[in-house]
């Protein structure tokens, strides 16, 4: 990303804020796959109870995870374990990391299966709220609910080979993966609406989530709020895009935007529990506005959901049967 200088070179400012703490790479920066406008991604093992922020210093940006030593120790989720066994160290006067990389590799296979069941899970309900909305004439939430089950299959794909998924990575990385299902890829292109992947609307889909960024910052009641949601994390995911774009990976752009497109409109959604997304977008108390929708690329006709969730559904039920 930043050359061959050190990580800890460009992370002095997070070393000498959290003095006592240990310290690791974890994401795409712990496996060497990052681009030049990834982002640092830091793991901070402290007791002291915080929420994931995002920072940038000079030119310099991180995503920072807390975490106490115990949650390392024995991480909950499967994905966490798996994240903590090929975590660089940067600091660990302690050999907190050390001891809990070498126990959570061990497990690595195992979790990597638990972390593949629980993604495929997720994809066969999220399929099925589809299916429903579909079969209410609301389009709209048919067409996220694919959206956001194509990307629970994707990572469950990547998982059922242990590969660690890494969100503005991803299509790459099924690319590279060895096959697990002949039309696994086809399943996520189609669901994930790839085809529509062009320079235009990957510059419209960035536009709309900065509307959708502030709507929740707005909704939270402060402009950092949820720090997950703060103009920093706004500026990586510019600068990643921007750079997907230069380089000409307009689909695998197109889908890293899809995956903040799902989060960001989660989020809204749990701002107005009672309403569906589609009611977001309609009535005369519409939040999100009909132009909006169709920014971020929610505008496919029945014809199309339908096509997409017969090959999603089908891919889902194969790779479950192997799994």
């Amino acid at each position: 990303m930043k050359g061959k200088t050190p990580a800890s070179s460009y992370l002095e400012p997070i070393l000498d804020t959290y003095r006592g703490a240990a310290f690791a790479l974890v994401g795409c920066t712990s496996r060497g796959m990052e681009r030049y406008s990834c982002e640092f991604d830091v793991l901070v093992v402290t007791n002291e109870s915080r929420p994931p922020t995002s920072l940038k210093f000079g030119d310099v940006y991180a995503d920072v995870v807390f975490a106490s030593e115990r949650e390392v120790l024995k991480p909950q989720s499967p994905e966490r374990a798996m994240a903590v066994a090929v975590a660089k160290p940067l600091r660990d006067s302690a050999l907190v990391l050390a001891t809990a990389s070498a126990a959570c590799m061990a497990t690595f296979s195992d979790s990597a299966k638990a972390a593949c069941r629980t993604r495929l899970t997720s994809a066969l309900k999220t399929t099925v709220r589809a299916e429903d909305s579909l079969s209410k004439g609301a389009t709209v939430d048919a067409d996220f609910w694919l959206l956001a089950a194509s990307y629970e299959f994707a990572y469950a794909l990547l998982l059922s080979r242990e590969v660690i998924p890494s969100p503005s990575h991803l299509l790459a990385q099924l690319r590279a993966a060895p096959r697990v299902l002949p039309k696994g890829f086809e399943g996520v292109s189609i669901g994930a609406g790839l085809e529509s992947a062009t320079r235009a609307a990957c510059g419209t889909r960035l536009d709309a989530l900065a509307v959708l960024h502030d709507l929740v910052r707005e909704g939270s009641g402060s402009a950092t709020a949820g720090s997950e949601w703060t103009d920093v994390r706004a500026e990586i995911l510019r600068e990643k895009a921007e750079e997907l774009v230069t380089r000409a990976e307009l689909a695998e752009c197109y889908s890293f935007l899809g995956q903040e497109l799902v989060d960001d409109l989660i989020a809204v959604q749990r701002l107005h529990p009672k309403r569906s997304i589609g009611s977001l977008a309609s009535g005369g108390d519409k939040l999100l506005g009909d132009r909006l929708v169709k920014q971020l690329g929610l505008s496919r006709n029945e014809k199309s959901i339908r096509a997409g969730l017969d090959v999603l559904r089908r891919q889902v039920t194969l790779l479950t049967k192997k799994a």
